[in-house]
């Protein structure tokens, strides 16, 4: 699987903490796919942005 250089990456880097089952799921999605990881949850959270942003999806207020 290739991984991005430093020269080739862009944004803002975030640290995400997944449970096991999560990173797990992660994992074996990025290793079908050939597509890394951080590709994957990119993805994920534009398509949440998006849904949000079109109300598609409504999150209630203060989720813990």
């Amino acid at each position: 699987m290739r991984t991005l250089t430093a020269a080739k990456r862009n944004g803002k880097p975030y640290t995400l903490y997944l449970s096991d089952e999560l990173s797990s799921a992660l994992a074996s999605a990025s290793e079908r796919r050939k597509i890394d990881k951080s590709v994957i949850v990119r993805i994920a959270i534009e398509k949440l942005l998006n849904e949000l942003e079109s109300g598609q999806l409504q999150l209630p207020l203060g989720i813990q």
